[in-house]
């Protein structure tokens, strides 16, 4: 009876065992990249209809001083970016500038700068997706598991602004999942999923978007930063 019924329990506690066994191989992964002198990744978003996201293709590169370089195209127009803690500094069509700067504009150049404050790098956002990641488990390489559901609210809220005097956007069957790949013990490449539909206002929004953030040159990856841009970030 006794050894009937400990059996028991070690069979309901072991997917919960696994999870925990599966999360700590990301959140070691994670740790590990972010040991790294310095590396470089490219995120690409992919809607349901096969369209790209509003920024195209994201490329990083970040090294373990805290120094961010982020390059992406807006419209067709290409834009620079530095960060490091809390300063940013940013050039598009004309020179480098702060966020604070930029902040005090409308329109996109405004709404790219909420987004950048809001960026974390792969270290920081695979950590964290990892730890609200509900039941991840291993299978054929890859790490995988249902994202929690506040986590995929924020993920389809990333980046938006409520309007003066509008209510908060309402968020209606948000689903959520992501993938982690790890070689030789580092984190490689991770795939978000999210899927919901975003009523802001008069404004509904039905997301299905595929983003996929592939990591390379761990401990190769060059960063300099140009002289007016470093001047930007004191």
């Amino acid at each position: 009876m006794k050894q009937t019924l400990v059996l028991g329990l070690v069979g309901l506690m072991a997917p919960a065992l696994f999870a925990a066994e599966s999360g700590n191989k990301v959140a070691s992964a994670s740790k590990q990249l972010g040991e790294k002198q310095n590396y470089s990744w490219t995120t690409t978003t992919k809607e349901a209809d096969g369209s790209a996201g509003r920024l195209g293709p994201v490329d990083g590169k970040a090294d373990k001083a805290g120094l961010t370089y982020l390059s992406f195209s807006v419209s067709d127009v290409p834009v620079e970016v530095y960060m490091k803690g809390e300063k940013g500094t940013a050039k598009a069509l004309e020179g480098w500038q702060t966020f604070d700067d930029i902040a005090q504009t409308s329109g996109t150049a405004a709404a790219i700068v909420r987004f950048l404050r809001a960026y974390k790098c792969p270290v920081a956002q695979s950590a964290s997706l990892a730890e609200n990641t509900k039941g991840l488990k291993e299978a054929d390489g890859t790490l995988s598991g249902e994202l929690k559901e506040d986590t995929v609210k924020e993920l389809l809220l990333f980046g938006g602004r409520r309007r003066e005097g509008q209510e908060a956007p309402k968020i209606e069957n948000p689903k959520g999942s992501i993938k982690f790949w790890i070689k030789d013990g580092v984190l490689a490449k991770y795939e978000i999923k999210i899927q919901g539909k975003v009523t802001a206002g008069d404004r509904e929004n039905e997301v299905d978007r595929t983003t996929t953030v592939e990591i390379k040159d761990a401990g190769t990856t060059k960063l300099e930063v140009p002289d007016e841009a470093k001047q930007k970030l004191t």
